[in-house]
C-alpha cells in the first residue's frame, strides 16, 4: 500500500452518494477511495455516454488535474461543468480552490458562496468547501476548515456522512483509531439515509488492512454484498486477498470483477497471473492470450504465455513466446524467465542454449540462485559430460548450503568421471578419490548408510581396478552390516549383497583362507542358487 500525504489524503474525499454503479460513478468512486489513475482513465472513457451527467464528471476530472498541478485543465474542466449544468455546485468549489491556490482568498470566498448559493440546503457541499481549504493548505487555513465543519454538522444536524469522511482523512495520519470511527459514522448515517458510502468502507478498510486483515476483508465483502456491480467494491476486494496472500480467494474475486466492464488491463494481467499459480494453466493463458489479441507487445503477457505452455508441455509454443518476451530491449527479466526458458530449450533439443540461460539467471542473484549450478550439473550428466557435471556439481556443494544427498549425488558424478578415463591414470585416482572424500562426508550423518557404503565400494574399485584391497573388504562388510538392519534389504538389494559376497570370496581364496572363501560363496549361492561362476568355483574348492 502507497503511503499517502495529507495534501492527496485530503483531495480524495468529495463525492455526491453512490446509488447506482457503473459508467461514470466508478470513476467517481474510485476518485473517492484515492484510486486516482483508474478514476482518470473510467472518466474519459464513459465522459460522452448518454448516461453520463457532464457536470459530475467534469468536475472529478478537473479535482484530477488539481492534484496533478495542471491549474489551466482544472479551470477548463470545472467551466465545463458549469456550462453542462450550473445548478450543480461542485465545480464553484473547484473554481474557489483554484483561486486559493493563487492566493486570492477573496475570490475564492465568492465561489464558494456560489457554490452554497445553488442548493442551501446541502451540507455535502459544505463539506466540500471545508476540503478544498484542507487541499490548499490545512495548517493556513485550519479556522475556515472547522468553521465550515461546524456549520454543515449543524444544517445535517451531525449526520453529513462527507464532513465524516473528510475528518476522518484529516485525522488518518494522525490517529488512525479516530480516522476510523469516523467513517464508520460516515457508513451509519449514509446507510440510515438508505444508501451506501463505498469511499468510506475501503478507507475504512484500508486503516486495518495490516494490523487485522480478516476485518478489513470483512468490510469490503459487506461492501460487495451492498454494491454487488461496484468496480471499486470488487477490485478492492480482489487487491486484499491478494495483499493477504489469500491468492485462491484473490482469483475467483478477479474472476467475478473481470465481468465489470469497468475494469481494467493491469486487473487483468494479475487474473492472469493467479491462475498460473493456482495451477489453471488453460484459464491463464487463455486470458494471456485475450489481452495479446489487443495489446501484442505486452511483455508480462509474452511471459504468462511462456509459463503457461511450459507447465502445459507445449515447449514449441513456450519457445515461440520466450523469443518474444526476450526481445523487449530494456525489459526486466527474472531469474525465473531464464529458468523457464532453460527448461523449453532442454525439451527443444538445445542443450548448450539451455546452459547459457540458466548461467543468466544465476548470474543475477548467485546467492539466492545457486540450486541453479545443481541443475545445471544434472543437465550436463544427462548428456553424459562428466567433467562438466563434476565442475558445476562441486561448485554447488562449495557454496556450503548444501545436504547429505548432495554430497551422494557429488560422488556419482566423481565415480562417473573416473569410469570415463583410462584405468589407473592420475586423473581417474584423483576423480575417483574425490568422490570417496564426499561419501565419506555424507556417511558421517546419515542414518541409511548401506546405499553409501555401496557407492563407496564402487568408487574404490573404479580407483583400485579389479584388486580386492582391505579396504574393499572392509567396506562391503560395513554396507552388509547397513543392510543387516533391516531383514527385507537382503530381497531389495540382492545384487549389491552378490557382489559383496562374492569379492568377499575371491579375497579370502587370494589369501589362501579356503574356508572363509567357501562361507562368502556360499551366502553368495543362498541368494542366486544357479549363479554359475560361484557354483564352478565352489566345486573346485
Amino acid at each position: 500500500m502507497k503511503l499517502r500525504t495529507l495534501f492527496s489524503l485530503c483531495l480524495g474525499g468529495i463525492a455526491l452518494t453512490a446509488l447506482a454503479q457503473g459508467g461514470y460513478q466508478d470513476g467517481v468512486d474510485y476518485y473517492n477511495a484515492d484510486r486516482f489513475e483508474k478514476a482518470r482513465t473510467i472518466l474519459q472513457k464513459t465522459l460522452n455516454d448518454a448516461s453520463t451527467n457532464k457536470a459530475v464528471s467534469y468536475f472529478y476530472l478537473g479535482s484530477l488535474d488539481l492534484r496533478e498541478g495542471n491549474i489551466q485543465g482544472a479551470q477548463t474542466n470545472f467551466n465545463n461543468g458549469i456550462a453542462a449544468d450550473s445548478d450543480y455546485g461542485y465545480n464553484y468549489v473547484g473554481l474557489g480552490e483554484i483561486a486559493l491556490k493563487n492566493g486570492n482568498k477573496k475570490e475564492a470566498e465568492g465561489q464558494f458562496k456560489a457554490a452554497i448559493n445553488t442548493n442551501k440546503k446541502d451540507a455535502a457541499l459544505v463539506a466540500a468547501v471545508a476540503r478544498a481549504y484542507a487541499n490548499v493548505d490545512p495548517v493556513l487555513y485550519a479556522k475556515e476548515i472547522e468553521k465550515n465543519i461546524e456549520k454543515g454538522m449543524k444544517m445535517s444536524k451531525n449526520k453529513e456522512p462527507q464532513i465524516y469522511v473528510l475528518q476522518g482523512d484529516l485525522a488518518k495520519n494522525e490517529d488512525k483509531g479516530l480516522a476510523a470511527g469516523y467513517y464508520e459514522q460516515a457508513i451509519i448515517y449514509e446507510e440510515e439515509s438508505g444508501n451506501v458510502n463505498p469511499e468510506a468502507y475501503v478507507k475504512y478498510s484500508n486503516l486495518y488492512n495490516k494490523v487485522n486483515s480478516d476485518f478489513a476483508i470483512g468490510k469490503l465483502v459487506e461492501l460487495n454484498e451492498k454494491l454487488p456491480t461496484s468496480a471499486l467494491a470488487q477490485s478492492e476486494l480482489a487487491e486484499k486477498y491478494y495483499d493477504n496472500n489469500q491468492l485462491t480467494r484473490a482469483a475467483e474475486q478477479y474472476g467475478k470483477y473481470m465481468k465489470n466492464p469497468n475494469h481494467f488491463q493491469g486487473d487483468e494481467q494479475r487474473y492472469s497471473g493467479l491462475l498460473y499459480f493456482g495451477k489453471k494453466y488453460p484459464e491463464s493463458l487463455e486470458v494471456a492470450q485475450q489481452i495479446l489479441t489487443k495489446d501484442p507487445n505486452n511483455e508480462y503477457m509474452q511471459r504468462m504465455v511462456m509459463l503457461n505452455k511450459t507447465a502445459l508441455g507445449d515447449y514449441t509454443g513456450a519457445d515461440e513466446a520466450a523469443k518474444k518476451l526476450f526481445s523487449h530491449e530494456g525489459a526486466k527479466f527474472t531469474a525465473t524467465d531464464y529458468i523457464t526458458y532453460a527448461d523449453v530449450l532442454i525439451h527443444t533439443g538445445k542443450p548448450e542454449e539451455a546452459v547459457a540461460a540458466y548461467e543468466t539467471a544465476y548470474n543475477m542473484n548467485p546467492e539466492k540462485n545457486k540450486q541453479i549450478l545443481a541443475d545445471i550439473s544434472e543437465l550436463y550428466n544427462k548428456l553424459e559430460n562428466d567433467a562438466k557435471s563434476v565442475e558445476y556439481m562441486q561448485r554447488y556443494v562449495d557454496t556450503g548450503d548444501v545436504t547429505l544427498q548432495d554430497y551422494f549425488i557429488l560422488s556419482n558424478r566423481y565415480k562417473n568421471l573416473g569410469l570415463t578415463l583410462p584405468e589407473g591414470s592420475p586423473e581417474r585416482v584423483e576423480a575417483a578419490n574425490n568422490g570417496i572424500k564426499y561419501i565419506n562426508l555424507a556417511l558421517e550423518s546419515a542414518a541409511n548408510k548401506g546405499p553409501l557404503f555401496r557407492n563407496k565400494a564402487t568408487l574404490l574399485m573404479v580407483r583400485d581396478g579389479a584388486n580386492n584391497t582391505p579396504e574393499l573388504i572392509e567396506t562391503y562388510q560395513a554396507m552388509i552390516a547397513a543392510y543387516d538392519e533391516d531383514p527385507e534389504n537382503i530381497n531389495k538389494y540382492a545384487e549389491a549383497y552378490k557382489t559383496a559376497y562374492t569379492r568377499m570370496g575371491s579375497y579370502y581364496m587370494g589369501l589362501e583362507d579356503k574356508d572363509k572363501a567357501r562361507e562368502y560363496f556360499q551366502k553368495v549361492l543362498e541368494i542366486d542358487p544357479d549363479y554359475a561362476p560361484v557354483k564352478k568355483v565352489l566345486s573346485e574348492l
